[in-house]
């Protein structure tokens, strides 16, 4: 007998966010990572932090925390993030064999019918898929995939912001920004584009600069944690020129941000506007201090899994779902 389960997956190019169950904070979720190691012959090693060992189409990988590769490409139907939301799949699945798929994917790929019907039947992989992860074995239908453009999430999750009015939504991600204005909750589908403006670009600046300034040679592992704490540590100090460097480039990153919309015919400073996304956390001082009106969500790197979660249950309880 099918049981069939309702799952909502958001596989990002830096970290995978899935939902399921209650709507809200009561559903259980599970986050990773969207990083993966290709394991060859004779390679093993003991898992550490949020990883997980997958073996798939005879291949196996890592992903999670312990993963090196990044895809950085727009595309979703790649194998990186296959993995990714099969694998988020398996630690939702409970005793489901069946599952109703909603997913995110960026703008650019929303608004094209046929790159959509592909990432589609990409991750749909004929209806069946058959899964090992950490060492047990997942078998289970996938029996519809509903796709949403990233950013509309936070629509159905604070309605009362986009009701009888019309609100730019921006959504920063690891490698890009999805951009939509939706109007009474509608999305206004020409309004729609995607740039490559994520936290990769500004991760990629900041390496730069900093490389330079301590002759050195920083990763993006490395950005991410120096921007958490607001400068470099020399000898367990935080140096203060290198806080100077960090607030220069989020202060371009954030005029970048504002003349991308710009060229696009989207004044920010006249528009109701939201920001979502995990990168919105780096960038809420600025975000605050150039567009003091904004709203920002307490979770923004929650708000599509969540708002998406919240209309894929509506859609499927009004058998509605596509």
């Amino acid at each position: 007998m099918l049981k069939r389960r309702i799952i909502t997956v958001d596989p990002g190019k830096y970290a995978t966010k899935a939902v399921t169950g209650e709507i809200g904070d009561n559903g259980k979720r599970v986050d990773f990572r969207t990083k993966t190691f290709k394991l060859r012959d004779g390679i093993d090693f003991d898992l550490q932090g949020k990883s997980y060992k997958v073996n798939f189409n005879n291949e196996t990988y890592v992903i999670g925390d312990q993963g090196e590769e990044v895809n950085y490409s727009i595309d979703k139907a790649t194998t990186n993030h296959k993995i990714a939301t099969y694998t988020a799949i398996t630690q939702l699945l409970g005793e489901a064999n069946s599952v109703d798929l909603i997913l995110g994917c960026p703008t650019s790929i929303y608004k094209n019918k046929s790159f959509k019907e592909e990432y589609k039947n990409y991750i749909l992989n004929d209806g069946k898929v058959n899964i090992n992860v950490n060492n047990e074995e997942y078998f289970f239908d996938i029996n519809s995939v509903l796709v949403l453009p990233e950013g509309y999430g936070i629509v159905f999750l604070e309605p009362e912001i986009f009701k009888n009015n019309r609100v730019a939504v921006i959504d920063l991600g690891g490698l890009n920004m999805n951009f939509a204005i939706y109007n009474n909750m509608i999305p206004e589908i020409s309004s729609m584009f995607t740039s490559n403006l994520g936290s990769n670009e500004l991760e990629t600046n900041l390496i730069n600069d900093l490389n330079i300034k301590y002759g050195t040679s920083f990763t993006n592992f490395d950005i991410q944690h120096i921007i958490k704490q607001n400068g470099v540590k020399v000898k367990g100090v935080i140096d203060n020129e290198s806080t100077q460097i960090i607030n220069t480039a989020l202060e371009q990153y954030m005029v970048k941000l504002m003349q991308e919309t710009k060229k696009n015919n989207y004044n920010l400073e006249l528009m109701d506007v939201v920001f979502v996304g995990g990168t919105s956390l780096s960038l809420n001082n600025k975000i605050k201090e150039h567009l003091p009106h904004a709203f920002i969500p307490k979770n923004p790197q929650w708000a599509n899994v969540i708002g998406f979660h919240k209309l894929g249950v509506l859609k499927h309880a009004k058998g509605t779902e596509k």
